[in-house]
């Protein structure tokens, strides 16, 4: 409470100095008005860019909890889209296996790893449909050790 008391005073003293001077007509820019056009007229465009870039800048520093819980719900969207996605892949590669010219024991082996890819994808979507965002970053790493170790195993092996 105090410390609110102690933000607020000095925002209030602040207004009414900045409204005491009735008479003082305010320029567009902030800036008093010589009637003469300033050197920066020249480049004002640009400065005016620069100006609302650090303005910018400066405010995307502070967003409020309903902007970022906005921004949650744009990722997690687009992160269950990409696990489904990436969970519709595994029928796709599947069916390129009979290319691959492998063993009983390396399809047993390409099947496991496509099966454990599609169930990593799917753990993913649904992590992220219920917003559990601290949750993520594990089966990621799994989808990555999945994919590395197929890759390992069989993208030697040319169709």
């Amino acid at each position: 409470m105090n410390t609110r008391i102690f933000l607020f005073v000095p925002l209030v003293l602040l207004l009414l100095v900045g409204c005491s001077e009735p008479n003082r007509r305010p320029s567009l820019t902030g800036l008093p008005d010589t009637g003469e056009p300033a050197l920066h007229a020249l480049n004002d465009s640009r400065l005016r860019e620069l100006m609302d870039r650090m303005n910018n800048v400066m405010f995307d520093r502070f967003k409020t909890q309903p902007e970022l819980d906005q921004e949650r719900d744009i990722y997690a969207r687009k992160m269950a889209a990409t696990a489904t996605e990436l969970g519709s892949a595994v029928d796709t590669i599947l069916t390129r296996m009979p290319a691959l010219n492998l063993a009983e024991g390396e399809q047993t082996a390409f099947r496991g790893l496509a099966k454990k890819l599609r169930d990593e994808a799917n753990t993913l979507r649904d992590q992220t449909a219920h917003r559990q965002f601290d949750a993520i970053p594990a089966p990621l790493d799994q989808i990555t050790l999945t994919c590395s170790s197929c890759h390992q195993l069989f993208r030697k092996l040319k169709p």
